[in-house]
């Protein structure tokens, strides 16, 4: 795009040329959204981008939601999760802090990380009520969980080289890393229902981490609806709010993370383990158990 614009207007007035293909160069370097609705922001010097002041300082609460798992959690993967959720804070403030796109593949690559963990200990579950245990099945959920983060990140980079708006980008991204968090929160539902350990502060943390994402939800679906940065919502850091419920969720998720982990090991323990036979689905098996009439009962 530059190298047309400067070609177009070299022989004419080069000054102006000159500002032109600065700006052209600048906005290529943004990633350009309403995230800032509602914020302070500042110029980073002469570079075009700009400094976000409170999404950058909100990213803090993923670190907050993530710091605990690592000293708390029982087992390796929730203290994974944990550390990576403290990467998702430093993403999201390099992001917030620049608005450049590079910044942004930094923000969501974290994320796209804890999904996958979450993702692998879900189909871990699965397969373990199904009764599919060795290598094999181990090397499918990595495959399985390895692919999803992948494509998460990849998609929403050739979106952008393609040159589609960044407003669809992030709703791209968003709903692919939604997908992965709603596909986690099904299995553990069900894995947990099954079990019938849904209850108390298991089943806290699940409705906690639910009501959260939605409400963080709500406060974001300005920065993949154009055109929604108005009246009220300039006078509030709705973005900021987004990264204060998704943090809350993320925590929660990270101690749902370590008990399903725990469940899954007990699972596959001798004495349980040959119990678990190949058949029907677990959500095949509740929708019989549980929620279609009995052929008793007309």
């Amino acid at each position: 795009m530059s190298a047309s614009v400067s070609s177009t207007c070299s022989a004419s007035a080069p000054q102006a040329c000159e500002a032109v293909v600065q700006a052209a160069t600048f906005a290529a370097k943004r990633f350009i959204n309403d995230d800032a609705c509602g914020d302070y922001v500042l110029p980073v010097g002469d570079t075009g981008l700009e400094f976000q002041v409170i999404n950058a300082l909100s990213a803090v609460c993923f670190i907050a939601a993530g710091a605990p798992l690592i000293w708390r959690a029982d087992t390796p993967i929730a203290r994974a999760y944990g550390l990576m959720m403290c990467g998702v804070g430093l993403g999201s403030f390099s992001y917030h802090a620049t608005t450049s796109a590079s910044g942004f593949i930094i923000d969501i690559l974290p994320m796209a990380v804890t999904a996958a963990l979450m993702i692998f200990k879900g189909v871990h579950a699965l397969q373990v009520d199904a009764g599919e245990t060795g290598q094999a099945a181990e090397t499918t959920r990595f495959l399985i969980a390895i692919a999803c983060s992948f494509f998460a990140v990849y998609i929403p980079w050739a979106l952008m080289a393609a040159g589609i708006s960044h407003s669809t980008v992030w709703g791209v991204w968003a709903l692919m890393f939604g997908s992965m968090g709603a596909v986690f929160g099904v299995i553990c539902l069900m894995v947990f229902f099954n079990e019938g350990i849904l209850h108390g502060k298991l089943g806290t943390d699940l409705a906690v981490a639910i009501a959260c994402v939605l409400l963080g939800l709500v406060c974001s679906v300005h920065s993949f609806i154009p055109g929604l940065c108005e009246g009220w919502r300039t006078a509030l850091p709705l973005h900021a709010l987004w990264h204060v419920f998704s943090s809350v969720t993320a925590n929660r998720c990270g101690y749902v993370l370590d008990t399903l982990t725990k469940l899954v090991s007990t699972m596959e323990e001798p004495a349980n383990s040959c119990k678990k036979q190949k058949g029907n689905s677990l959500l095949v098996r509740l929708l019989k158990r549980d929620m279609l009439p009995s052929q008793f009962s007309m």
